[in-house]
């Protein structure tokens, strides 16, 4: 028994550090990444089976059609960098907040940058981070006086 309690107590640190900040914000940088590169693999593994993503525009995807949009071209991602980005992780439930700036490309090969403030979750599952939902607003750039 005393043999069971020191391996636990050898183990805790690693177990937990899977459900940290640090842990979670690899997760969110790694789905950027895996956007951008129309990673389907990737996608399949960081987007949890009920994902909900609100668009800025207010349309609403699952986890099946948004990987069909980015598999299509028709949200295609040239470039995600994150501006702002704040984690804070309850048990395995974790929350992401920040500002990303987005370069996007058009079918029609036309290119335009936006910004947007986020709000995603991701629970811990299957032993990694998963995004069950998206939620994101337009920054519009600051108006001279």
């Amino acid at each position: 028994m005393k043999k069971v309690l020191i391996l636990l107590c050898l183990l805790a640190p690693i177990i937990s550090f899977a459900q940290n900040e640090e842990s979670l914000k690899e997760a969110e940088l790694n789905r950027f990444k895996v956007m951008v590169a129309k990673d389907i693999p990737g996608l399949q593994a960081v987007l949890h089976k009920d994902l909900v993503y609100f668009h800025s525009s207010g349309a609403q995807d699952t986890k099946e059609s948004y990987i069909a949009s980015i598999a299509s071209g028709k949200s295609s991602y040239v470039t995600i960098t994150p501006e702002e980005m704040q984690q804070r992780v309850y048990g395995k439930t974790g929350i992401n907040t920040g500002i990303v700036s987005i370069l996007q490309q058009a079918a029609d090969g036309v290119q335009t940058t936006i910004r947007l403030r986020f709000t995603d979750v991701f629970v811990y599952a299957d032993k990694r981070w998963q995004m069950v939902s998206w939620q994101s607003t337009k920054l519009v750039p600051a108006q001279k006086p």
